[in-house]
């Protein structure tokens, strides 16, 4: 997991005021497809098919998601009248993940009727790119050094907190610093996982009898699989970057607050 996750999750909430934007929020149907089709080359018939299943999956999301997020947006700007601590970041960042988690399950058989659709010749493009991608993290991540690291980790946290408070003070800025040199590494752990589960899951993409099942078991034995080394690593950086971002909006202006 990279080291922005966290803060994406946060950040993540406030852009979901954008869901009520028109121009995206009712291109839903297409943009879905489009991200899909950039891994796997659908077909024009499985384009129309995906489009089409769509529709219940975004009326239940505008019926019912959409509700649950202005309550969220609510609890955050009620959070902000008083100091916030990383425990509060944290609370917001489980919101997002159940919000993520929700839609998630929703999703997932449209998924598996995709999957079971796709030829044996898409199906492998579909395993080629994400091997393409992981080709593409571990080449970029772990051929940085420590003080690469850090210099990009800073990079992000600053890049996705002054997308909403605007220009940082100069305290904000040496909070998110001493905030990047206490991150520990945790790209190799991630890359590493991430490749295991690859590997796995190239195997059960062959469609034998209940490969979706067997998705859905392997997933969960996943989360329950992760060694000591990668937990205690997600675990601190998420406290150090949780607490930046409480110190941060602590720090924030007038003008950040109106922002």
């Amino acid at each position: 997991m990279k080291t922005g996750r966290v803060v994406s999750l946060v950040i993540c909430l406030l852009l979901l005021q954008a869901c009520s934007n028109t121009f995206i929020y009712n291109r839903l149907d297409w943009l879905i497809p489009w991200y899909v089709d950039g891994y796997v080359d659908l077909t024009r018939a499985q384009k129309k098919d995906l489009k089409a299943e769509l529709q219940s999956t975004l009326r239940w999301h505008r019926a019912e998601e959409l509700v649950s997020y202005v309550l969220v947006l609510d609890r955050i700007e009620q959070d902000l009248q008083q100091p916030v601590t990383a425990a509060t970041v944290t609370s917001w960042a489980d919101l997002a993940v159940a919000a993520w988690e929700r839609v998630e399950a929703r999703m997932l058989p449209l998924a598996f009727e995709l999957g079971a659709d796709l030829s044996d010749e898409q199906m492998q493009g579909f395993i080629e790119k994400l091997w393409e991608q992981q080709e593409e993290f571990e080449e970029e991540y772990l051929e940085r050094d420590d003080a690469e690291y850090v210099e990009e980790a800073y990079e992000a946290l600053e890049e996705n907190i002054q997308e909403f408070l605007g220009r940082l003070s100069p305290q904000q800025k040496q909070l998110l610093q001493l905030a990047a040199e206490s991150l520990q590494r945790f790209d190799f752990a991630w890359l590493e996982e991430r490749r295991a589960w690859l590997e796995e899951l190239q195997v059960l993409l062959r469609r034998e009898p209940g490969w979706q099942q067997a998705i859905r078991e392997a997933a969960d034995a996943r989360e329950q699989a992760r060694d000591t080394r990668y937990r205690e690593a997600y675990l601190h950086n998420q406290s150090i970057i949780n607490g930046a971002i409480a110190g941060a909006l602590n720090l924030r202006s007038d003008k950040q607050s109106a922002r």
